[in-house]
């Protein structure tokens, strides 16, 4: 399967990565730490933003907001940094990260929350702890308590929600449906050479527009494939071809 395109704009992005062949690459204290550690230079040395985090022994889940077109850069220096000093700190050799990091753009403020709930609650899913407060190695903690790392989540979004009503929320699971729409992002498009982002969702152009034809033409003219759309309202794309033909 080939690779989508990798986005630079300045942005939110839900990061993922993962141990190679699903090995533990986070072991001890001492490798959450210097991960955060990193997570610190990276925040002042790209200029980014972390809203939301969770290190797990496994892999990790970052929300981050970049100021520059420097994604990759940024997460480049984080998972090469740390697979360095984890290569040498153990005496191993070879790739630590399962490949590149997964990186998803968000659509707007209310997908940000839904994928800051995800990952503030992985710990708890994953039941490695059964009160969210207990997981020590993400933004929830830096939050309650003050430690060298509470720079990393500076200038959070979480910090819009009250703390007591943001234990509160986390403590409420994901609907299905917003479980969903954590891995959506905005349609990437090639327009006159040039990748571009389609920030809204198919469903907008149904809501914007009464008429379903006038609907389905700007979301096409958007950049989304009448297949895309057809897939969107359960039917087929023939049924596309009759609506548009229909009100000729």
């Amino acid at each position: 399967m080939a690779r989508k395109p990798r986005v630079n704009d300045p942005g939110y992005y839900h990061i993922v990565n993962r141990g190679v062949n699903g090995a533990k690459i986070f072991n001890e204290k001492e490798d959450f730490f210097k991960f955060m550690e990193l997570m610190l230079k990276t925040k002042y040395d790209y200029k980014v933003i972390f809203h939301a985090f969770t290190i797990l022994p496994n892999h990790y889940h970052i929300l981050l907001e970049t100021t520059l077109p420097n994604l990759s850069e940024a997460m480049r220096f984080l998972n090469s940094a740390y697979a360095a000093w984890y290569n040498y700190k153990s005496g191993r050799v070879g790739h630590l990260w399962k490949g590149r990091f997964a990186s998803y753009m968000m659509f707007d403020d209310a997908h940000s929350w839904k994928v800051i709930k995800y990952i503030e609650r992985n710990a708890l899913v994953l039941g490695l702890v059964e009160d969210i407060k207990d997981y020590e190695y993400q933004s929830l903690f830096l939050r309650l308590k003050k430690n060298k790392f509470n720079e990393i989540i500076e200038g959070s979004q979480i910090f819009q929600k009250p703390l007591e009503e943001y234990i509160d929320w986390l403590n409420k699971p994901l609907e299905n449906f917003e479980l969903e729409e954590i891995y959506n992002e905005p349609r990437i498009v090639k327009m006159d050479g040039k990748l571009k982002v389609i920030r809204k969702k198919i469903s907008d152009f149904f809501e914007e527009y009464e008429e379903k034809k006038a609907a389905i033409l700007a979301a096409k003219e958007a950049g989304y494939k009448y297949t895309e759309i057809a897939r969107y309202l359960g039917v087929s794309s023939g049924y596309i071809n009759k609506i548009l033909k229909n009100n000729k």
